[in-house]
């Protein structure tokens, strides 16, 4: 039996055509994901205890950028962090055009602040 969080949890943006087993899938896959970075963080602060204190930057630089990824999948996976872009080519297809109110594509723009903060790290560890 469903607990109903998809239904009573509506979308932001009015209109949105992702329907409910569409976004399960998205939010399972997502929150595995985030789970998988969660204990890869923990696991390399962990790990960091077994080295001198002048080696632990290079596993804490590692948990910092697993735990960056973990809030953006987890953010993805939440519905947030995103916005409704209009669709510039509508297509005939009614299997991929979307309904009559709904003609937007949603754009993570997350997972580019994502991009940056992890290429931030990369830099901070060479």
């Amino acid at each position: 039996m469903a607990n109903g969080a998809i239904e009573a949890n509506s979308h932001p943006y009015p209109g949105h055509g992702v329907n409910g087993y569409t976004s399960a899938i998205a939010l399972t896959d997502r929150k595995t994901v985030t789970a998988i970075m969660t204990a890869a963080t923990f696991a390399f602060i962990g790990l960091s205890f077994t080295k001198p204190r002048s080696h632990r930057i290079f596993h804490y630089i590692t948990a910092g950028i697993t735990m960056i990824a973990a809030i953006a999948y987890f953010t993805m996976g939440s519905d947030l962090g995103q916005t409704p872009i209009p669709v510039e080519f509508v297509r005939s297809d009614p299997k991929v055009s979307g309904t009559s109110t709904n003609q937007n594509r949603e754009i993570f723009y997350v997972r580019y602040v994502d991009w940056y903060a992890l290429a931030r790290c990369m830099d901070r560890a060479r």
